[in-house]
């Protein structure tokens, strides 16, 4: 975490393109569509030679090589970096928490994940910073349980003593999460492929764990939207057993992907609810209920059954991570009619049914493909399609139609392919090719990727030929958190209550505006960039990212 820019200067700007505005605010960074594969555990030989199988691993690996959606390690990244900045942010308008969060905000990465990926610390920071936002805040609910929780940490074994701050010491190994610790007896979900813990009824011990404990039993009952509703079903040894083989099916049929999504899942919980639509068979948890997954032990009483509910869940919560750094839209509230459903969805509800069905369609051509050792391990895979019935009353009830995954997908495929181009952010138009790539590897009939024009129409702000003669300045006093790796700088005005993401580009630019004017800022550029000064290149570059930082209210212009 850095006030300063020089603590991280950017590198190869021109890898990058300029960042884009998102509709909440953010100077939106974007990364390369390339990078780094989430891996994981691969057994010998999880599909059969052939065809089918080269594109199964080649959508299993495309699944996981955008930096921005599919890449786990870069999502947790930027995650952290979001967490660490959002709990400064915090702390200028919380002075009795301020410390707390500073140094939490300071503390090493192992020790910081089991908050963040704590269920109800990680909604209680998201609903502080939505306060935030909305000049609501007045006192951090995240400050008051993670002070309770690290002060009854570092006296487990003592009497209660002072409220004094807890030390930089009880903040510098990694531990477990506070609601993960109210579980007794403990039991994790998938040993061997993650830290994944298993949720029961709490068992506190003292006032602050039984706060901790009401808080995430009244979290639990929202996201089933149930106040009344029974605690978790406890999961007997055989459920849990074949939740771990679904887990270890999962990362072995798609070594990339299937380990992947199940990085993203910190808690897996049992729970049996009726409903006007029916049992619940699985969900995960959103807002209300971060980093979870639900699951009907009935979904447990095979391998496959809980694999395929595992990736259609761990999917959505890997997307809602990714989200959190990078919009995709801009206008969050357009609606798209759905045949199969009554009403219609947001874009973005559209986009994360699309995600999930492209990783369905996947896994099936996996499990369609897959060899004779998996066959053996986990027994043989269900029936390619289960159809799933319309809405009554909709259209594809009384034709018949969208009744397999595969014409849904097309469908939502379709969709997003008929939206105009400024209804996407840059992000959102690289998710739309990258998703509907991976999905023509599984499905021929399924529409393809469309080539956006290369020419932009012209937009107000600076310009090297009419732009501001006077001084540009970054905006000061900041908070920034650098992620150079990445190739983004994450940053905050004190005033502001809003995040900006920068990438490589906008970031260089940004870190330029010193106090020198448009030409001397376009030259600085193009030595710093590696180009050519004076070339339409460098202008485009330094134009379209001060466009943005302007807007943002990160830059200012004298004169």
């Amino acid at each position: 975490m850095s006030s300063s820019l020089s603590a991280a200067q950017p590198a190869a700007p021109s890898t990058d393109r300029p960042g884009s505005p998102a509709p909440a605010g953010p100077v939106a960074g974007e990364p390369s569509a390339s990078g780094p594969v989430a891996s994981g555990p691969v057994a010998s030989g999880p599909v059969a030679s052939g065809p089918v199988a080269d594109r199964v691993a080649q959508a299993d690996t495309l699944l996981c090589a955008d930096r921005q959606f599919g890449d786990s390690p870069a999502i947790g990244e930027r995650n952290l970096a979001r967490f660490r900045l959002g709990l400064t942010m915090l702390a200028r308008h919380d002075g009795e928490a301020a410390d707390v969060l500073r140094e939490t905000a300071a503390a090493s990465d192992e020790r910081l994940r089991p908050l963040l990926y704590d269920p109800v610390l990680r909604n209680c920071f998201e609903v502080d910073l939505a306060l935030l936002d909305s000049d609501r805040f007045e006192h951090s609910s995240f400050g008051a349980y993670v002070r309770d929780h690290l002060t009854t940490g570092a006296a487990a074994d003592a009497p209660a003593t002072t409220d004094a701050a807890p030390s930089a010491d009880s903040l510098a190994g990694p531990s477990a999460g506070p609601s993960e610790a109210l579980m007794r007896p403990h039991r994790a979900a998938w040993p061997t492929l993650g830290d994944a813990w298993v949720l029961a009824e709490p068992a506190p011990r003292g006032d602050a764990q039984k706060l901790l404990a009401e808080r995430l039993m009244e979290l639990y009952r929202d996201a089933l939207g149930d106040g009344r509703a029974a605690g978790p079903v406890d999961p007997t040894d055989t459920t849990l057993a074949v939740l771990r083989e679904g887990a270890e099916l999962l990362a072995t049929l798609l070594p990339a992907a299937g380990a992947g999504v199940l990085g993203h899942v910190s808690v897996v919980g049992f729970t049996s609810r009726e409903s006007e639509e029916g049992p619940l068979q699985s969900m995960s948890g959103g807002d209300p209920l971060p980093s979870t997954v639900l699951l009907a032990p009935e979904r447990c009483t095979s391998p496959w059954l809980a694999a395929e509910s595992l990736l259609h869940e761990g999917a959505h919560l890997k997307l809602f991570d990714a989200l959190r750094t990078g919009s995709v839209v801009r206008n969050a509230t357009e609606q798209v009619p759905i045949p199969w459903r009554i009403g219609s969805w947001t874009v973005i509800r559209v986009f994360v049914a699309l995600h999930f069905y492209v990783h369905l369609l996947v896994f099936r051509a996996a499990a369609d493909a897959a060899g004779e050792a998996v066959r053996e391990r986990f027994g043989p895979p269900p029936p390619a399609e289960d159809l799933d019935e319309p809405s009554p009353g909709t259209p594809a009830a009384l034709n018949g139609e969208y009744r397999t995954s595969a014409e849904r997908a097309r469908y939502l495929a379709e969709c997003v392919l008929s939206l105009p181009d400024e209804a996407l952010t840059e992000h959102g138009h690289r998710f739309a090719r990258w998703l509907l790539t991976a999905l023509r590897l599984v499905d021929e009939d399924a529409p393809q990727p469309r080539e956006r024009a290369t020419t932009r129409p012209a937009e107000a702000g600076p310009s090297r030929q009419d732009g501001p003669t006077g001084a540009l300045r970054r905006v000061t006093p900041v908070d920034a958190c650098a992620l150079p790796g990445l190739g983004q700088l994450v940053v905050s005005p004190a005033r502001s209550a809003r995040m900006h993401w920068l990438n490589a580009r906008s970031w260089t630019v940004y870190s330029l505006c010193d106090g020198r004017d448009l030409g001397s800022l376009h030259t600085a550029y193009a030595r710093a960039a590696g180009l050519t000064p004076g070339s339409e290149e460098v202008g485009r570059q330094v134009d379209d990212s001060l466009r943005l930082l302007v807007a943002s209210g990160l830059v200012s212009q004298d004169g």
